[in-house]
């Protein structure tokens, strides 16, 4: 019996830390700073990111992460990313997020490419089960 609850107490753990990295973005910026970002939604991408190293170049390549930055008010943070750290750093980010070209996100593209056959499908089913009642 007390190996079972030991069990249950180690599942319950191992849980509940699961479901706090699928939550969290984990960015480690420059200055050994470590920056806690709460998730739009539980998510493995970009869970822990090393960005010490980046440019401003890096910020479209995790259009995700940098927009839950702006959104929780932390891009101070993230200074060093960009040309002018005198000015306005949220701006900055945002303008590198909008430059961004719209392939940079290829998992919400096949989203929404996916979306669109099943919106067809169900067209054509509706339209072929209409003629067929129409009879």
């Amino acid at each position: 019996m007390k190996t079972l609850f030991r069990f249950i107490v180690l599942v319950l753990l191992v849980a509940g830390w699961g479901l706090a990295a699928l939550s969290l973005h984990v960015v480690r910026a420059a200055g050994d700073r470590i920056v806690l970002i709460p998730k739009q939604k539980l998510a493995v991408t970009d869970t822990y990111v090393d960005a010490r190293t980046w440019t401003i170049d890096n910020v479209a390549d995790h259009p995700d992460l940098f927009e839950r930055v702006l959104q929780s008010g932390k891009g101070d943070s993230f200074k060093y990313l960009v040309p002018k750290p005198d000015g306005d750093v949220t701006e900055q980010l945002a303008e590198a997020l909008r430059s961004a070209p719209p392939t940079t996100r290829p998992d919400d593209l096949q989203r929404a490419k996916t979306a669109l056959n099943n919106v067809k499908k169900r067209a054509a089913t509706t339209a072929g089960n209409w003629w067929e009642t129409g009879k």
